[in-house]
């Protein structure tokens, strides 16, 4: 069974939820001392398994706050293009409510 596009990327409570913990850890590998965050959805998709697997492709850019920032989302992005750092990156996540399980399978950034 394949992998569903989800309609409407910007209302979909789990997918914001997968995306919120996959910038989480992408921001905590990242040797950046300014923290990035999503600039738009490209695609996203959902898949049922074992749990919920969600398939995104974003574009990300950096942010005026340092590292380590608590609330991202009110973080304003850099103006200038050499700041900005706009990146399209690429994150699968695994959601298992009932074990309450989150994983991120994959996450890679060009």
């Amino acid at each position: 069974m394949g992998a569903d596009p989800i309609e409407d990327p910007e209302n979909d409570e789990g997918l914001e939820r997968a995306l919120q913990f996959a910038m989480t850890a992408y921001n905590r590998a990242s040797n950046d001392m300014y923290t990035s965050r999503v600039v738009r959805i490209i695609s996203a998709e959902k898949q049922i398994v074992a749990g919920v697997k969600y398939i995104m492709e974003v574009e990300i850019a950096r942010t005026t706050c340092t590292k380590p920032a608590t609330d991202i989302q009110h973080c304003a992005f850099h103006e200038e293009p050499q700041m900005a750092k706009h990146t399209i990156c690429n994150f699968v996540v695994l959601n298992v409510p009932w074990r309450n399980q989150v994983e991120l399978l994959e996450s890679k950034c060009q």
